[in-house]
């Protein structure tokens, strides 16, 4: 396995944004475990929390997502949470790129018969009297 850096999320300091961001200048917090939430896998054993006297917000283990952690920004307003996610070129990610993408080549052929299946159940009397 892979060692993990203790740098997960950002680090504590200034916060410069971009262009006129309004909270540019203003000092970043640190990130403490019990904002973060992590998720993994089924059957693993949940990772301790490397910073002594502090444990995670959540563990999860949500297959169909494909982030490592969030936490809580408080400094976003357009987003409550930011995600930690796989880089575009690990092997992980790659793997899982690859399987949807054969999937799509597969259902390729047949999608006008998916289409057509799914106008019929649209058009469907029983759709329309509920």
């Amino acid at each position: 396995m892979e060692k993990v850096s203790n740098s997960l999320v950002e680090p504590p300091g200034i916060f410069r944004g971009r262009g006129e961001h309004p909270h540019a200048g203003n000092l970043k917090s640190r990130i403490i475990p019990e904002m973060v939430t992590i998720n993994t896998g089924q059957d693993d054993p949940i990772p301790s929390c490397p910073v002594a006297g502090h444990a995670w917000e959540r563990v999860v283990a949500n297959r169909e997502a494909t982030w490592l952690a969030t936490f809580k920004d408080e400094r976003a307003s357009y987003s409550l949470r930011k995600y930690i996610a796989l880089a575009a070129e690990s092997k992980i990610k790659g793997d899982n790129d690859k399987k949807k993408y054969e999937k799509a080549r597969r259902l390729k052929n047949q999608i006008t018969k998916i289409r057509n299946n799914y106008v019929e159940k649209m058009n469907s009397i029983d759709i329309i009297d509920n």
